[in-house]
């Protein structure tokens, strides 16, 4: 089994709400290539953050080994043909996030995860800001056209709508 964990975490403050921000962070991207040299591994996490703290450059890390799906809040269990993804707990303030299984992931396949959040600092010094999640995984070996030539055959989406009031509804 060899599985490969993408994350682009877009992270912005509790002042940063506004049209202005919502523009930029549209303008990050949800899926990258892989980088071309990653360690070898029964788990491979390439971790994507941009933070409007940096103005929303993007900052890549990769993980390996036994923690690293835990790192991106996930759990990994080997399954009859593939592998079970579950979430972990979080630190988010909301939604209240238990832990839950997503998918399961079979041999050759991708599936996606979506997830945004609301953080609150410690008590000492109450600070929100927001999350937002997107997550690709594969049960596959690496390659860096991994995630950007394959669509996901699965979608978990768990995004809520984080600012309060009454979420929008889609027309179809």
């Amino acid at each position: 089994m060899v599985v490969v964990i993408q994350r682009v975490r877009v992270v912005w403050r509790q002042d940063e709400r506004g049209a202005a921000h919502a523009d930029l962070r549209r303008g990050v991207p949800e899926v990258l290539h892989l980088p071309d040299a990653l360690p070898d591994g029964p788990v491979v996490v390439h971790e994507i953050v941009a933070d409007s703290a940096d103005g929303y450059r993007l900052s890549e890390r990769v993980l390996s080994g036994d923690r690293a799906a835990a790192n991106v809040a996930l759990e990994l269990t080997p399954a009859e043909g593939g592998v079970t993804v579950r979430t972990t707990q979080t630190h988010a303030a909301y939604p209240y996030d238990q832990p839950r299984r997503l998918f399961t992931v079979p041999a050759g396949q991708v599936a996606l995860y979506r997830a945004n959040f609301r953080v609150c600092g410690c008590t000492c010094a109450t600070r929100w800001w927001y999350e937002d999640w997107t997550v690709r995984v594969a049960n596959a070996p690496a390659r860096p056209g991994l995630f950007t030539e394959r669509a996901p055959q699965q979608i978990a989406d768990h995004r809520v709508h984080l600012y309060g009031g009454h979420a929008r509804r889609r027309t179809t």
